[in-house]
């Protein structure tokens, strides 16, 4: 399953990606989802996702995201500049082939 944080920009335009992408990913289920606030303890968050047998596969970059955070999931980083629902699937396709 996939496994996806929002962060950056609005949490109404957070929330409302959140249900379109997950509309169109098929989540959430039972270990997929599509999450519109990121962890407020990233660290704590993977440990949980860890002990599950999980982990994020894709941060989306809104704009405006903490540089932590976005250090912290580095290789899983897709930048969107915005809430287009079309070119963050692309972007999400391209990073997770690349992983």
């Amino acid at each position: 399953m996939i496994r996806v944080v929002l962060a950056g920009s609005t949490g109404e335009a957070r929330a409302t990606l959140a249900r379109l992408l997950g509309e169109r990913l098929g989540l959430p289920s039972a270990d997929g989802f599509v999450l519109a606030d990121p962890p407020a303890d990233p660290v704590a968050f993977d440990t949980e996702l860890a002990r599950r047998g999980a982990e994020v596969d894709a941060l989306v970059h809104l704009g405006g995201a903490s540089d932590e955070l976005l250090a912290h999931y580095g290789r899983a980083v897709v930048e969107a500049p915005g809430a287009d629902v079309e070119l963050i699937l692309e972007r999400l396709r391209e990073t997770l082939v690349a992983s």
